[in-house]
């Protein structure tokens, strides 16, 4: 006579769980987009409510005294410098670290923000020639420095987007300074697997889990990666990114359905841990959706 209500109760535990396992899972994938245009002018609303859940900011360079300066393009297309790390301190001012602290703020979906470093300017070479000179312990001006600027911004993550020096030993021992203070770690290669599954596989055996996230580029240089392969050479699932509509190199834009259909075929294969775009700017220059770009990821990962 018991009989039914057990399986019943069962069952429903069951669903629950499930229901519970798969909530969990699916707030895991990344659904990710560069922020390319300066934070203080663009749509901070859309990038918060439209569906993304990690933001990276495109980019911090680092000076051969190890300051910090944060790169970014105005609405226009101007260059944007501003310093933020001077000698120890935070100069980059109120109004900058409450407009990045406020992704994660308020009506929301963000939950990760990450700086990105990459290697257009000599920001790595600067990284590896202060290491051999000071170190990563705290005395050095590049833990105080990214040490402030994580506090400053409240920051989850580094974002490595090194596509010319790839000098092992700083590479590693930066990520491990980084994890040590609190950032997860993340990249953004387009080839050169051997040194990314290197990189990666060092880090992760120092520092389990530290980087979990790769941002494999698809578009341009990265144009024929496939997650399959990434996925092996890391040994971990990978973000795949693609380039939105834009007018800089237009046959490497994809709309936002042409995006919906490649990525709901590569997360057919198993290998996915979300996916997202290059970047904010192109969005708001070319005046297409936010809730277009965003919406795919929402529907294909949750």
């Amino acid at each position: 006579m018991q009989l039914f209500p057990k399986i019943l109760g069962r069952t429903l535990l069951g669903l629950l769980a499930t229901s519970l396992y798969i909530t969990t899972v699916a707030a895991d994938y990344s659904k990710a987009i560069f922020l390319f245009k300066d934070v203080m002018q663009s749509n901070t609303t859309a990038l918060k409510t439209t569906g993304f859940n990690t933001l990276i900011i495109f980019r911090i360079g680092v000076l051969p005294s190890g300051d910090l300066v944060y790169y970014s393009t105005g609405d226009a297309g101007e260059p944007v410098d501003a310093p933020v790390m001077t000698n120890g301190e935070y100069v980059g001012g109120d109004a900058l670290a409450e407009k990045v602290k406020s992704f994660k703020t308020g009506d929301t979906l963000v939950e990760r923000v990450e700086v990105s470093i990459v290697s257009h300017d000599t920001s790595f070479r600067e990284i590896r020639d202060l290491i051999a000179a000071e170190g990563t312990g705290p005395d050095s001006i590049l833990y105080k420095h990214f040490s402030i600027l994580k506090d400053a911004w409240d920051l989850d993550g580094f974002n490595n987007d090194d596509e010319s020096v790839y000098d092992v030993s700083s590479t590693v021992d930066f990520a491990l300074m980084l994890g040590g203070m609190g950032y997860k770690y993340s990249a953004a290669p387009y080839s050169n697997q051997r040194f990314w599954a290197n990189i990666y596989g060092r880090i992760n055996a120092a520092s389990p889990g530290l980087a979990d996230k790769a941002f494999v580029q698809v578009y341009d240089g990265g144009a024929g990666n496939t997650p399959q392969q990434w996925a092996n050479a890391l040994g971990m699932k990978i973000v795949p990114m693609e380039w939105v509509i834009n007018d800089a190199k237009p046959y490497e834009g994809n709309t936002a359905e042409q995006c919906r259909a490649q990525f709901q075929r590569w997360f057919a294969s198993g290998t996915l841990d979300g996916a997202g775009y290059w970047n904010d700017y192109d969005i708001e220059k070319m005046g297409s959706s936010y809730d277009d770009y965003a919406g795919v990821l929402s529907d294909i990962f949750g």
